[in-house]
């Protein structure tokens, strides 16, 4: 790492958040439009969940790949390839007039997706000091849940007054723009000092040895981040819009309730982990997010307002918190295998979101109703609680870090 200027800092910093907040941003508004892709290319909601599987089920199997990219191209590179494939992918879904167009957007957007955050911790990581790169890297995170919030509430104030599709072209539009600025702010700064990157493999032997201990944060953050990102991202508006009946604004300040619960869960579960250690933080989130599923499946046709807004924060609370599973890696896993293993997991949370609302889809298109189909969730939930229990209390000795 070298020694910038604190404006060439400033600008790398407020580059990469501007990106990932248009990321997050991006990542859910689909689910504001999902009752109008309904009834455009009448499918549907199992066949309408190949959208979200198409992004979420590239972004999950890219993980492990791309963490071997990285050992062999700069990370500048990649994050800004990844930013213009997202905005591709953005203006491609807003053009579409198929639905397998639709879903091939989609899909190059979770291709970008795949790109963004391992390269954003290393563009950053070459630049900012250890003193203060853990709080550079909560900043960067807080970006993205903001850019979600203005992807709930604004976003639907936007759709209901212009159409759909515009709001997705600008937004592709402004995140290749951004592209495109972020590759002048890199190269333009970029560190001096930066050593020759190692090209080595993936440590694949010694963390299939440690698979007990895996089981935990892959687990953990299955049951925590996929739920709730699956949910938002596809059938939470028509949930809202048929069991609760509210307008489509309306059900975006619900969604917000949950994004803003985000916001905060990353920031409490690293209070928490630094107080009390990252092992019964992990477990109270899980068992606190299961719980808050379990009660919505219970009452979700006839809870009143202030409840369903609840149970949207806390479930959304367990998602920004489910960043504790990168703090349970590093905490039982040497250096050498700690992206490997982050990867894994993180890898479990996005295969969760594909599948939770592909199985609500399926039980809508069976018939079911939609104020049942929220125990998918309730059931994938408690994977989480299972893997939480997983983790030993302390490890037997604090690998090297």
């Amino acid at each position: 790492m070298m020694q910038e200027s604190p404006r060439a800092l400033f600008g790398v910093f407020l580059t990469v958040a501007l990106i990932y907040g248009l990321i997050f941003m991006e990542r859910t508004a689909p689910g504001l439009v999902t009752p109008e892709l309904l009834h455009l290319y009448r499918v549907s909601p199992a066949v309408l969940s190949l959208m979200t599987l198409a992004q979420y089920f590239v972004y999950a199997t890219l993980q492990v790949p791309v963490t071997w990219v990285g050992q062999r191209w700069p990370a500048e590179a990649l994050l800004v390839a990844g930013a213009v494939l997202d905005g591709l992918g953005t203006v491609l879904f807003g053009l579409s007039h198929t639905f397998l167009t639709v879903v091939l957007s989609r899909g190059v957007v979770g291709l970008g997706d795949a790109l963004i955050w391992l390269n954003i911790v290393q563009v950053l990581a070459r630049r900012f000091s250890p003193g203060i790169f853990g709080r550079i890297i909560g900043f960067v995170a807080m970006t993205g849940n903001i850019g979600a919030i203005f992807g709930t509430f604004p976003l639907a104030v936007w759709i209901q007054g212009s159409g759909w599709r515009t709001p997705f072209l600008a937004m592709g539009g402004f995140l290749i723009a951004m592209a495109a600025v972020s590759w002048g702010v890199f190269f333009r700064w970029a560190p001096a000092g930066a050593t020759a990157r190692v090209r080595r493999g993936l440590p694949w032997q010694a963390i299939w040895q440690k698979r007990p201990r895996l089981w935990g944060p892959v687990l953990g953050h299955w049951g925590m981040m996929g739920p709730f990102l699956g949910f938002v991202s596809l059938l939470a508006v028509p949930y809202l819009e048929t069991v609760h009946h509210v307008d489509r604004v309306t059900a975006s300040l619900y969604m917000a309730a949950g994004l803003l619960g985000s916001l905060l869960g990353g920031p409490l579960g690293g209070i928490l982990a630094d107080r009390f250690g990252v092992v019964w933080p992990y477990r109270f989130v899980a068992v606190e997010n299961a719980l808050a599923w379990m009660i919505w499946t219970w009452g979700s046709s006839w809870f009143p307002s202030w409840a369903l807004l609840t149970l949207f924060g806390l479930t959304g609370l367990a998602n920004g918190a489910s960043v504790l599973t990168f703090a349970v890696t590093r905490h039982f896993f040497p250096l050498e295998e700690q992206g490997l293993a982050a990867g894994l997991a993180n890898t479990a949370g996005f295969l969760a979101a594909v599948l939770v609302p592909l199985g609500m889809g399926l039980w809508i298109s069976l018939g079911g109703r939609y104020a049942s189909m929220i125990g998918v969730a309730g059931l994938a939930s408690l994977l989480g609680v299972v893997g939480s229990f997983l983790l030993p209390a302390e490890p037997q000795t604090r690998p090297a870090s």
